[in-house]
């Protein structure tokens, strides 16, 4: 299944299936329940809107099913470290904004060990591209699709911003999409993204998706390589 989310101050959310196109209005969501959250770190998982952490806990969930699903023999190996790094998660306290650092570093750590086995050319990681202040992450699973999140923010005076989430199959080193049709507007545009990615860069190019975003925001560039969170994960 593709999976297409865009966020911006309403958290529009589109997915699409071998049936059509369903679209429904929701901010982003972890993969636990968040009426029952009573933890400091699962309150902070449920912050919802553009915070980027539901995306995160959710994109784990779906990552350590999908390796499970193709782990064989070293099933109860990754059960037993996923547990371990559950706990280590949990150990993360102070103000919210330090448990949100402290989530946001422990889950890429484990993005990429979970990942190493098959991420030969190390496509987990994070992008940034200063020229458009846009930030980019990529998640690669064991059957070759990626989940991506992308966010961009003008500065000032607005500050509009545009967050685009999904997961879908990667073609050599190229993702295409078409986002869903306007429910309301059968004749607006069609918005299309293009990826083409490697280990060092990330180049996104789009076209018809002013409607999905704040007012003049863009988040077509080339989104380089942030080696300084990599190594820090890596020191981990």
């Amino acid at each position: 299944m593709t999976i297409i989310r865009f966020s911006w101050l309403s958290g529009l959310m589109a997915v699409f299936s071998a049936t059509g196109f369903v679209e429904v209005l929701a901010q982003e969501q972890p993969s636990f329940d968040c009426t029952r959250a009573h933890t400091q770190v699962e309150h902070v998982l449920c912050a919802g809107g553009n915070s980027g952490m539901g995306w995160i806990d959710q994109t784990m969930t779906d990552l350590y099913k999908a390796v499970i699903q193709s782990s064989g023999g070293q099933a109860d190996a990754l059960r037993a470290s996923q547990r371990a790094w559950l706990a280590r998660r949990d150990r993360c306290t102070g103000s919210e904004d330090k448990v949100m650092n402290c989530l946001l570093n422990s889950y890429r750590a484990r993005y990429a060990e979970i990942a190493a086995p098959y991420d030969v050319l190390h496509l987990t990681g994070q992008y940034t591209d200063k020229t458009i202040n846009g930030f980019l992450e990529s998640v690669l699973f064991p059957e070759h699709s990626l989940a991506v999140r992308i966010d961009a923010i003008l500065g000032a005076p607005s500050y509009n911003s545009c967050n685009a989430t999904f997961r879908a199959p990667l073609q050599g080193d190229h993702m295409h999409y078409t986002a869903p049709p306007d429910p309301h507007d059968s004749n607006a545009p069609r918005c299309t993204i293009d990826l083409s990615v490697s280990h060092s860069s990330v180049v996104v190019s789009q076209s018809g998706c002013s409607s999905l975003c704040g007012a003049n925001v863009d988040f077509a560039g080339t989104f380089t390589r942030w080696y300084n969170v990599d190594r820090r994960l890596r020191r981990r």
